[in-house]
């Protein structure tokens, strides 16, 4: 299947364009508009969820048959499949130059500022946060900020899960996390009124890192 993806203005290499359509272009999350010769975003590699650009041509639902750029053919069950609904780096663009100005106050000044925002944003003069490029001008609950930093957890059962708690509520709307856990007591401290040991501040890391694994997968 032959795609262009250099044009004029705003254009991008090959992984480029794959990047654009994976992690930032708007999607038809429902599938209902898919259809033939829809372009889409295909997982190739279930174990390692590799995903690849391909062109929609048969649709015998729930499997889906996409030609992908190299010529290959494969066919996938529709919930692997993503539906861009923005297919030019432009129309990402206008949506997040309008989105931006949305804060102002009247129409004329949102407009004002939505101009403003474009032409910054034409010919990738100036590119926001991946997180912004995202969210911005959907109706979506994501976060605008790529990485936070939390606070320690308390050494505590009940503060490990409050900060696990907190990680899983940012993860979930798209930020990155970053947590000390140098406050948790190393392995086989004491553990006062259980008499017991602490498992160790590693051990509880690995717990942070396996839900971190699982936002990843499913949100």
């Amino acid at each position: 299947m032959a795609q262009s993806v250099s044009k004029q203005k705003n254009s991008l290499h090959e992984l480029g364009f794959k990047i654009f359509l994976d992690r930032y272009a708007l999607k038809d999350m429902t599938r209902k508009t898919l259809a033939v010769g829809d372009l889409v975003i295909v997982v190739v590699n279930a174990q390692t969820g590799q995903r690849e650009i391909g062109k929609v041509i048969g649709l015998s639902l729930p499997e889906v048959t996409i030609e992908l750029l190299d010529g290959e053919v494969v066919h996938r069950d529709v919930e692997h499949v993503d539906k861009p609904l923005e297919t030019d780096p432009g129309q990402m663009m206008d949506r997040v130059a309008k989105g931006i100005a949305a804060v102002e106050k009247s129409a004329k000044l949102r407009k004002q500022w939505a101009e403003h925002f474009r032409w910054l944003l034409e010919d990738w003069k100036f590119v926001p946060a991946g997180r912004i490029l995202s969210a911005a001008g959907t109706d979506q609950l994501l976060t605008y900020y790529n990485c936070y930093v939390i606070p320690s957890p308390h050494d505590s059962r009940s503060g490990i899960i409050n900060t696990l708690s907190e990680m899983t509520e940012i993860m979930s709307r798209g930020g990155g996390v970053g947590i000390n856990i140098s406050s948790l007591r190393p392995r086989h401290a004491y553990v006062k009124g259980v008499n017991g040991r602490s498992s160790g501040s590693v051990s509880w890391g690995a717990l942070y890192s396996f839900v971190t694994g699982l936002i990843e997968q499913g949100g």
